[in-house]
């Protein structure tokens, strides 16, 4: 998803330029990292969320009725839907990058300042960041009730049907599983000056 692309770079960002500006007050990097830390703290939990709920719609997948109605109940989840992202996320965020433009040295950190607000230009070209987001979760899971309905009906290729939904949920995963990765690393950087090793990607 494109857009959890664009969280994921604009948090990294965040981060790497907390540790180069060194010029920066104490008092405003530790309100900065302390910001940051909780915007990324509010994403891993969102996204953990969400992979918790994949986990029935995964056990499903080598039964085609069992899949698609799975499918059927993850795409009616709202309560999922809800945790996907985080409250008041896109203010919070551009906030941050405000913040970050405001208390660098446009001199000695102007690359970094390039960065900051070819971040925000991007923010601003997808709109309502929130909504947006909202947006590419609608999308797959009204791709995965209309799946579960043909799929049940029997009239199309029953098999060809759920190896295609199988597919859309292991893509999806994938995505929030690096999105969630690179949170994490946004956090290391910011707390210990490095990223940390990950697992690798979990498939379906």
């Amino acid at each position: 998803m494109g857009v959890l692309d664009l969280l994921k770079g604009a948090l990294k960002t965040c981060a790497r330029v907390l540790k180069l500006g060194s010029g920066l007050q104490e008092k405003t990097r530790k309100q900065l990292v302390a910001d940051l830390s909780r915007i990324c703290g509010r994403c891993q939990t969102a996204f953990d969320k969400v992979l918790v709920r994949l986990k029935p719609v995964k056990n499903a997948a080598n039964d085609p009725k069992r899949l698609a109605m799975a499918l059927r109940q993850f795409a009616a989840d709202t309560a999922t839907r809800k945790a996907f992202k985080p409250e008041h996320l896109c203010g919070e965020v551009d906030n941050l990058l405000v913040e970050l433009e405001s208390n660098l040295n446009p001199l000695k950190y102007s690359l970094d300042l390039r960065r900051l607000q070819e971040i925000r230009r991007q923010l601003r070209q997808v709109g309502n960041y929130d909504a947006a987001i909202y947006q590419s979760y609608d999308d797959l899971t009204r791709q995965l009730d209309e799946l579960a309905s043909q799929i049940l009906s029997g009239k199309q290729d029953v098999a060809g049907r759920t190896e295609y939904a199988r597919h859309i949920i292991s893509a999806f995963e994938d995505d929030l599983r690096d999105t969630l990765r690179g949170v994490r690393e946004t956090k290391a950087i910011i707390l210990h000056g490095k990223a940390t090793a990950t697992k690798p990607t979990g498939t379906m």
